[in-house]
């Protein structure tokens, strides 16, 4: 990877210059992101601390159409964004490297700005976090081509936003470790500023652990999110394909600012890990209280309680509580 960005970073002086690449090289902007989270499981009465720390820079130059973007996890000392972005209209833009998958639309929102503590059972599952049924677990990161843009645009946003590209399906490495590619693509429709329908889909493969043969990795989803400010609704629902295992998720979630500071959110997450077993499925219900302790947002703390239900007799209902804390951090040099 040290190889590839450095070609990269060579290729610059010639696409931008003298003066303008040292402006470029020398004022980024600057961005960092801290959670803490203590879990505390009522049934068993303990505790469980996670942490997720990141930093993130961004190159590029006022009105340039280039840019490069870089984002680093401190905890397992890995690049988890390392791209670069040709993006001459609004309405086409190149992304070259590693970068977010995008197949879904929840992921969308950051762990700083969803409004809850995690993200649904379907995200967990089936895009590419520690809970993958694949085993990859690269923070849904993946590296490869894409296309994106914003089609008949408005005064504040686009009618139709796209995403189409071609992925190793290998997800941090740079290395890809077979034949096969993983092609995503999304499509977000937004008649007006404050509704969007959202649908896309990722066809792809990957090797399973025990042969190295490869099976199959494909994602279909569809969501919706509504705001105006004040309240929101979101949904999505995600159906997989893991080798010959076909699972379903759905999330519905909504939120009321009831003080500029002060956001109140509930969520249902229902997750089928094989639909041919009905005793597979568990489903959650999240109640989350977040207060902003700046006015942008930047400290912030949230207090969430989930009861998680299973389907299967075995297996007995769950009660926790979290207090996450959140400290982001933001400036162009």
């Amino acid at each position: 990877m040290r190889l590839r960005l450095s070609c990269l970073l060579l290729l610059l002086p010639g696409l931008l210059s003298a003066q303008s690449f040292s402006e470029w090289l020398l004022h980024p902007s600057l961005s960092s992101a801290t959670l803490v989270m203590e879990n505390y499981s009522i049934q068993s009465n303990s505790f469980r601390t996670g942490t997720l720390a990141m930093l993130s820079a961004g190159f590029g130059n006022a009105g340039s159409p280039f840019r490069v973007n870089v984002s680093y996890d401190i905890l397992s000392s890995k690049f988890i964004t390392c791209e670069a972005v040709w993006q001459p209209t609004i309405g086409f833009g190149v992304h070259v490297g590693m970068q977010k998958m995008f197949f879904m639309t929840e992921t969308t929102f950051s762990p700083t700005s969803m409004g809850m503590v995690g993200y649904s059972q379907a995200i967990s599952y089936l895009a590419g976090y520690s809970s993958d049924m694949t085993g990859i677990n690269s923070r849904s990161r993946d590296v490869g081509i894409s296309l994106q843009g914003g089609l008949w645009p408005q005064d504040a946003y686009a009618l139709v936003n796209y995403n189409i590209g071609v992925f190793n399906g290998n997800g941090y490495s740079f290395r890809d470790n077979n034949r096969a590619k993983d092609i995503q693509a999304r499509i977000i429709i937004q008649p007006i500023w404050n509704l969007k329908f959202s649908f896309g889909g990722m066809y792809g493969h990957y090797n399973l652990p025990e042969t190295g043969e490869l099976a199959a990795r494909h994602r279909f989803s569809c969501g919706f999110w509504l705001e105006d400010g004040k309240w929101f609704v979101r949904g999505e629902n995600i159906y997989g394909i893991t080798s010959d295992i076909r699972s379903n998720g759905t999330m519905a979630m909504a939120g009321w600012w009831f003080h500029p500071r002060l956001l109140l959110a509930g969520r249902v997450d229902r997750f089928q890990r094989d639909l041919s077993l009905p005793e597979s499925t568990s489903t959650r219900a999240d109640l989350c209280f977040s207060h902003l302790l700046t006015q942008d947002g930047s400290i912030c703390y949230r207090i969430q309680y989930r009861h998680t239900f299973y389907s299967d007799p075995a297996v007995k209902d769950t009660d926790g509580l979290t207090l996450c804390l959140s400290f982001s951090f933001r400036r162009s040099l």
